[in-house]
């Protein structure tokens, strides 16, 4: 008799969890914060990112190959960018066109970071083209090994850190294909682009950037910025586009105390928990809050999940 209870005890609480995930299936925003109140805080909120774009260092193929390159890294984090959201928009892209950069190219990460926390951004990627190269190796056994020709790319990918105005993740990759000697002897002189031989490297290299990019965002925590306040409602820069949900508590964190590193760069220190918000309305993009505890919570620096 007790045996039979503890299955029917099993099989109520089986039931109970199949409906709630039918329930989360269909998008119901309380719902969700129920199913992960029961199964636990394993939860985690997708990051925004967004891409700056991409710099040909090496010359070679111009725009055109730099444009490939960024096409190519931003149709792979849409389709596979386990947990990230790509922000793409006109508002957003001319934003980043207008942050200024030194005289050798480097951005003004304070700059960015501002306008990351506008758009509720974790991150901002900028990929870099630092060189080709037609190389030889020589192949096959001893003794019957012939040459084959190959062409190399270099590409560098570059993670600024919003919160701090830092550099996350930093990261040269090289990735080699075979090519006929007339390709070869084209890209040696680099005086015509191979289309299809870039098309070919970049087929090669771009979903391990973005196997590497995704595994390295992934390990960083969910943040997001309070972008509006009226009366008692803060608004935030996420939304469903993240996994928001109504009732969900997030820690707010003061602003960070700006530093200079040893490079002269300009950085943001983490501040310390000022307070509590409780998310009341979830939009696709847009959330609206109330305030639980704290004060001067709109001069926060950011918010994190609560756990």
């Amino acid at each position: 008799m007790k045996r039979m209870k503890i299955i029917r005890r099993e099989g109520a609480i089986f039931l109970t969890v199949c409906l709630l995930a039918c329930l989360m299936a269909s998008g119901c925003a309380t719902t969700k914060k129920i199913y992960y109140d029961i199964m636990g805080t394993g939860r985690a909120l997708k990051k925004k990112v967004a891409f700056l774009g991409t710099i040909n260092r090496s010359g070679y193929g111009g725009t055109e190959f730099a444009n490939a390159a960024s096409i190519q890294l931003k149709s792979s984090l849409k389709a596979y960018g386990n947990g990230l959201v790509l922000v793409d928009s006109r508002n957003l892209r001319k934003a980043m066109e207008q942050v200024p950069r030194s005289s050798s190219g480097q951005i003004d990460t304070l700059a960015l970071a501002k306008v990351g926390k506008k758009y509720g951004l974790n991150a901002v990627l900028e990929q870099s083209i630092e060189g080709i190269q037609g190389v030889t190796e020589k192949r096959g056994i001893w003794g019957f090994r012939h040459t084959c020709f190959l062409t190399r790319l270099s590409m560098r990918i570059v993670a600024y850190d919003v919160e701090t105005a830092t550099i996350l993740y930093n990261q040269m990759f090289q990735r080699t294909v075979e090519v006929s000697e007339e390709e070869w002897q084209g890209i040696k002189k680099g005086n015509r682009y191979e289309k299809g031989v870039a098309n070919r490297l970049l087929a090669k290299m771009i979903p391990d950037i973005r196997k590497n990019i995704s595994r390295r965002l992934g390990n960083e925590p969910w943040k997001g910025y309070i972008c509006a306040v009226s009366d008692d409602t803060f608004t935030l820069a996420a939304g469903k586009d993240v996994g928001l949900a109504e009732g969900d508590i997030l820690e707010v964190f003061g602003a960070g105390e700006p530093i200079r590193g040893t490079g002269g760069g300009i950085y943001l220190i983490p501040g310390q928990k000022i307070g509590e918000i409780k998310i009341t309305k979830v939009l696709r993009s847009r959330a609206e809050a109330t305030a639980i505890s704290g004060h001067d919570l709109e001069r926060s620096g950011c918010v994190r999940l609560k756990r």
